[in-house]
């Protein structure tokens, strides 16, 4: 059988040993801040990052892989007749699948497949892993795009804001409603799901202790206590409360298996420090 070979991006924040075990090939983003361009997972670390964004004048912006450097690894895999499955952050939130896309349509000669998994994160990093499952069981190419699009189909994603700073800054929202936003200390519920590919505004609550409840129970709602869910609470340089809100969701959904997992800097750049999030799915 022709081998497989998997290709991510790097906003997909898969555990290390995953990354390791299926042997997944992973192309960074990049994070602009002041005046260097840092490739996200290599040149700087989360701690790192969340450290210089607290009291960063001007905030940092975020740019997709080039191209060519799609083209590169693509060349360099399809050397054994294999095919290639690309999977990637959502198009409508960054320009990679483009140009995931547009290395795919340099290399006509090779057999590359991109997926546009219309989420981020470990919600992108879900359909990556189960992508890898079922490579490494010796699956052919259809049962794993099959394996990969179920996952893309079914997983949800919501987060918690801590700080509407970054998101104004980031012209996610307008001035006037961070500035009401932060003296009514709202802490906005955004949400992905139903394979939008877009964040949108699932509610808002006035306090941490409640968006935590709320985030809680809208995974919990929306998932049957009869099917095994297969879950994420990430953090940005919030580990106590990606804590708190681990035991919360583990005490409502007691058969879910959860990866504890972290925002990195492109991600990071938009939620800010202290967003927290639960990302799952149900199979």
């Amino acid at each position: 059988m022709p081998k497989i070979h998997l290709v991510t991006d790097s906003t997909s924040y898969l555990p290390p040993a995953v990354i390791k075990e299926y042997n997944i090939h992973v192309v960074p983003l990049r994070v602009n801040m002041e005046g260097a361009s840092l490739r996200e997972g290599s040149d700087i670390t989360n701690a790192e990052f969340f450290r210089r964004l607290r009291s960063a004048a001007t905030l940092p912006t975020t740019s997709q892989p080039p191209a060519g450097e799609f083209a590169s690894l693509y060349q360099e895999l399809g050397r054994d007749g294999g095919s290639i499955v690309s999977i990637h952050i959502s198009g409508d939130l960054s320009g990679t699948v483009a140009a995931a896309e547009t290395a795919r349509r340099m290399l006509p000669e090779l057999d590359i497949h991109i997926l546009d998994s219309r989420i981020t994160c470990l919600g992108l990093g879900f359909a990556v892993w189960e992508a890898a499952r079922a490579v490494a069981a010796g699956r052919a190419l259809p049962e794993v795009l099959q394996r990969a699009r179920a996952v893309i189909d079914n997983v949800t994603a919501f987060f918690m804001v801590d700080d509407l700073h970054y998101l104004h800054k980031g012209g996610r929202i307008g001035m006037a409603q961070a500035f009401l936003g932060s003296l009514l200390a709202v802490k906005p519920i955004l949400a992905m799901k139903n394979a939008q590919g877009i964040i949108s505004v699932e509610d808002k609550v006035r306090t941490k202790k409640k968006a935590l409840e709320r985030l809680v129970e809208l995974a919990a709602s929306a998932c049957s206590r009869e099917k095994k869910v297969t879950a994420t609470v990430l953090d940005a340089d919030a580990k106590d409360t990606r804590q708190e809100l681990q035991t919360q969701l583990l005490a409502a959904l007691p058969q879910a298996e959860i990866i504890p997992s972290e925002f990195g800097p492109v991600i990071g750049t938009h939620v800010g420090p202290g967003a927290v999030g639960v990302i799952y799915y149900t199979v």
